[in-house]
């Protein structure tokens, strides 16, 4: 199990639960005959993608401007004399290169935060020793001898998003999402145990899968309760250490995460504008005397289908997370396994299947309404008084573009019968 440290202290631990490898053993639901073959097989897997998401953060800056900025300004200088002489007197030539000045800001950002992980043997970037130029270099060549030069553009999806991300969970700017998503959930939370003071809260243990940044668990423990958030993402993971365990002042950390977006831009200075992180400091959580706040890495039917958590949980939440299901009912049958008897779960989210005709993924899409019915079947009772549907939020959206998405997500409460 992957641990954040408690906020307070920059030390963190890295011993990662992932379950990358095919055909071994994962949680004890696949028997094997030879599990030193699988163990081995497993830790070179989970190595692999580990080293594949360090790449992608240290490729960033040359996907970007080779892709996004060098080709744009390339494409203006191919323009006719006089196109080209009305597009320049516009200032997009100069837009564009502060937007290059910036991507050299959120790399040098993301640097510091793939070094906070000690990945390997990787120098500190801001020492001008140079050691980390002949250690990146290193690091290019061993992956052109693995036949892996080109990082995925899925993965630069994710550290664009890990970007967006930081703006959701730990920006003042992402408060009005959080509280459309987060507000309700707290709500329900609150109304669940309202009897209880929040300083005598701490022995309630309060579970968060999905737990992405971090920062709903971070909340709840804040309202008195024990609580643990649980991620498998490695990007998520490197970006929760970083803000959770080098934070120590307010806004201390300076981001640009719009300046990717060209297309339904309103102003220069909306593309351009910098987000500062976090609006709120990690290590000053109240009730740390009485509440425990930790993040668990890995699979969460791994580790919370475990005896060692079996009827642990005294209540758990889940926000935009049941559709990263292949199957919704492994999700359920370990949610409940976990819960005490008595315990509640909380839900608000759409149902964006994430393995919806995924090549080689198996995947079950539930409407809305087959969701609620399949929840009473496991053996949840669902609090028919607390169903809401058509709540309405965004998710990591840019508040100042031209197109904005939104969801039509439902909130559901049940509990695990006494």
């Amino acid at each position: 199990m992957h641990s954040h440290s408690h906020p307070q202290t920059s030390s963190h631990s890295h011993q990662h639960s992932h379950s990358h490898g095919e055909g071994c053993a994962s949680g004890g639901r696949h028997p094997s005959n030879d599990n030193s073959d699988c163990e081995e097989n497993e830790q070179e897997a989970e190595a692999n993608a580990l080293m594949d998401v360090v790449a992608a953060f240290l490729s960033y800056k040359t996907f970007i401007l080779n892709g996004g900025i060098y080709r744009r300004l390339h494409d203006i200088d191919q323009l006719s004399e006089r196109h080209r002489d009305i597009v320049s007197s516009l200032g997009t030539i100069d837009k564009i290169k502060s937007a290059e000045k910036l991507v050299r800001e959120n790399y040098k950002f993301l640097l510091d935060l793939v070094y906070l992980s000690a990945v390997g043997e990787m120098p500190d970037p801001s020492d001008s020793s140079g050691d980390f130029k002949q250690w990146h270099k290193s690091f290019v060549e061993s992956r052109v001898r693995a036949g892996k030069t080109i990082v995925k553009n899925s993965f630069m999806e994710k550290v664009l998003s890990t970007l967006k991300q930081f703006v959701r969970d730990w920006s003042a700017e992402g408060k009005s999402e959080r509280e459309q998503t987060y507000g309700p959930i707290m709500q329900a939370l609150e109304a669940e145990f309202a009897g209880i003071a929040p300083e005598a809260r701490g022995g309630i243990k309060v579970l968060v899968p999905g737990a992405g940044l971090g920062r709903l668990a971070f909340d709840i423990c804040c309202r008195g309760f024990s609580c643990q958030g649980n991620e498998f993402s490695y990007f998520m993971l490197f970006a929760s250490n970083f803000i959770l365990n080098k934070s120590r002042v307010v806004n201390q950390h300076t981001i640009y995460p719009f300046v990717h977006q060209f297309s339904n831009v309103a102003t220069a200075s909306d593309q351009l504008r910098a987000v500062c992180i976090p609006d709120v400091l990690p290590n000053e959580m109240p009730y740390t005397n009485t509440a425990d706040f930790s993040m668990s890495a890995g699979d969460f039917i791994d580790i919370y289908g475990a005896d060692d958590q079996k009827e642990k949980w005294d209540a758990i939440v889940t926000c935009f997370f049941m559709d990263t299901a292949n199957n919704v009912l492994a999700y359920l049958d370990t949610m409940w396994s976990a819960m005490k008897p008595g315990a509640v779960w909380i839900n608000l989210g759409p149902l964006l299947w994430h393995f919806d005709n995924i090549e080689g993924e198996s995947s079950i899409e539930l409407t809305r309404e087959e969701f609620i019915k399949i929840v009473s079947k496991v053996g949840f009772v669902m609090d028919e008084h607390l169903l809401k549907e058509n709540i309405s939020v965004s998710y990591t959206t840019n508040s100042k573009s031209m197109l904005q998405y939104t969801y039509h997500t439902f909130m559901c409460v049940a509990r695990k019968p006494e």
